[in-house]
């Protein structure tokens, strides 16, 4: 039986850096610990840290000291270098001495502004693997896997010059680290339209900015009786004896302190106010229209791009908002019926599932349990995506790019015609697609190609991924005979071949031959 695989989280929180990146963190480890992996975290003993709920969450914690002196950082180092709270040096020694101490750790995920490539190169250790989660793309990185949840302009080129080649990249909300309960509720989601009736305020923690108080007080102004309003505020903040003063006698307005997640209650609202950042993609997963003000400057990029997709109605920075802004903007959201556009491009960017990919990815190995199941029209979507994977275009044979339209019509004549083409997904058991596989009949054999989805590349799980494809082929067709076309320069491909006992049938310039017979 094989080991479970082990990861240990590098990742900080404080009165400075907010609580996000733990809970974020929290929300993969979860995920991952619910398929048996072990994992464990190592966060320093800064003001406002979290060490104690991580452990209370059931998970080990190795506790970095606190900082005795303030250090300042060193020229060139990266802007939140500070945050850190002693010297990257310092940092490197003490989370290196927790991975020798515990040796064994497959993953190293390191959600941290104050971390960069002269710290990640420090921790390259022999068989330890680092996963980078980032928001900022504003320095070098040397790890062999990067998140980044948010949807910017230009996603698809944001990294490409800061970490190393053919380093996967998880970008877009695709792989938003959302807790469990969205993807469960989410079926549930129907889509807002009509009259807004129950509002969701919520800016965060304990919201320094001061958002929720002048959202209570202008809701109040405005005398809506017919609206109620889910206020979520911690307990800790200045504001919350005095918004509790306002709602006392306020029937439809309750405050919520401490809510160990917003899910139920985003799924109840018909329209949300609150801050950027993570919360967008827990809106979005159940189909929530939301005013939204950006409350750090790393949120302006995502928010920028929402605005533009019409997924939310961006007022601008906390610093240059007013009472009378958000009177304004409620005013106009409460006079006017949701048409539901708004509610449904919402749910078409989110489905709640990027932490199962993500932690898919990252506990993907050979000897992994795969299912295949046979494409439908669904997919037609996904199999463009990969088709036109940089790396995949490289490794054809036609390596021009593959436009929509082209794909749709050749989509749509190959799902039909069952006796001539066989197409499949191969999957995780929870239903994670790693990749496809096709069956072209070429007069009296059967050609097999395939591609592997580019965030599961490197992870050695080709091979298991052809052998699993070709026995559920042969349920139905016992002695065809198969065959394949590798470029010479694919050496991957050819050892996957030969590992399953292909032999090369003939050769040329541009490819080899590869047949697998009766």
């Amino acid at each position: 039986m094989s080991q479970p695989m082990r990861l240990l989280f590098r990742v900080d929180a404080s009165l400075q850096i907010g609580t996000g990146h733990v809970i974020r963190c929290l929300t993969l480890a979860e995920h991952l610990k619910s398929q048996g992996a072990q994992v464990e975290f190592a966060s320093r003993l800064l003001e406002g840290h979290l060490c104690d709920l991580i452990e209370g969450r059931g998970f080990v914690v190795h506790r970095l000291p606190a900082p005795t002196v303030k250090v300042v950082p060193s020229a060139g180092a990266p802007v939140h270098a500070a945050w850190l709270g002693v010297a990257s040096d310092e940092d490197v020694r003490q989370t290196r001495s927790v991975v020798e101490a515990a040796a064994g750790f497959d993953w190293l995920v390191v959600d941290h502004y104050g971390i960069d490539l002269e710290w990640q190169q420090g921790l390259r250790i022999p068989n330890l693997k680092l996963m980078i989660i980032d928001d900022l793309a504003d320095r070098l990185h040397h790890c062999d896997l990067l998140l980044d949840q948010n949807l910017v302009a230009d996603l698809e080129n944001r990294y490409l010059d800061l970490i190393p080649p053919g380093c996967p990249r998880l970008l877009g909300p695709a792989f938003a680290l959302l807790q469990q309960d969205y993807a469960r509720l989410r079926p549930r989601a129907a889509v807002r339209k009509g009259a807004v009736r129950r509002l969701l305020v919520s800016f965060g923690g304990v919201d320094q900015a001061g958002l929720t108080e002048m959202t209570v007080n202008a809701l109040l102004t405005l005398n809506q009786v017919a609206v109620e309003a889910d206020i979520v505020l911690s307990s800790a903040s200045p504001q919350f004896t005095r918004i509790a003063k306002l709602v006392a006698d306020k029937p439809g307005f309750r405050l919520h302190d401490r809510v160990p997640g917003l899910a139920p209650l985003i799924l109840a609202a018909d329209l949300a106010v609150g801050a950027s950042g993570t919360t967008n993609w827990e809106r979005l997963s159940l189909g929530l229209p939301a005013i939204v003000v950006t409350v750090a400057a790393n949120q302006r990029p995502s928010a920028a791009e929402l605005q533009r997709r019409g997924l939310i109605r961006w007022l601008g920075d906390a610093a240059d908002i007013h009472e009378a802004t958000l009177r304004a903007a409620l005013a106009e959201a409460l006079s006017e019926n949701l048409d539901g556009v708004w509610s449904q491009r919402c749910l078409e960017v989110v489905d709640g599932r990027g932490a199962d990919r993500v932690a898919a990815i990252l506990l993907a190995a050979p000897n992994m349990e795969l299912v295949v199941r046979p494409v439908v029209l669904d997919d037609e979507a996904l199999l463009l995506d990969w088709a036109n994977d940089q790396e995949t275009r490289r490794n054809a044979f036609n390596p021009k790019p593959i436009s929509p339209d082209e794909h749709r019509a050749w989509f749509s004549t190959r799902l039909r015609c069952l006796k001539d083409c066989v197409l499949f997904i191969v999957q995780t058991r929870s239903a994670i697609p790693l990749g496809q596989v096709r069956f072209d009949r070429r007069e009296s054999l059967w050609e097999i190609s395939y591609s592997v989805a580019p965030a599961f590349r490197g992870r050695r799980i080709g091979k298991a991924m052809l052998s699993a494809a070709i026995d559920t082929f042969r349920l139905e067709r016992m002695n065809a005979p198969i065959f394949g076309q590798v470029k010479p320069d694919n050496m991957a491909s050819r050892r996957i071949f030969e590992q399953l006992g292909f032999s090369a049938r003939q050769s040329g310039p541009d490819r080899i031959v590869f047949e697998l017979g009766t």
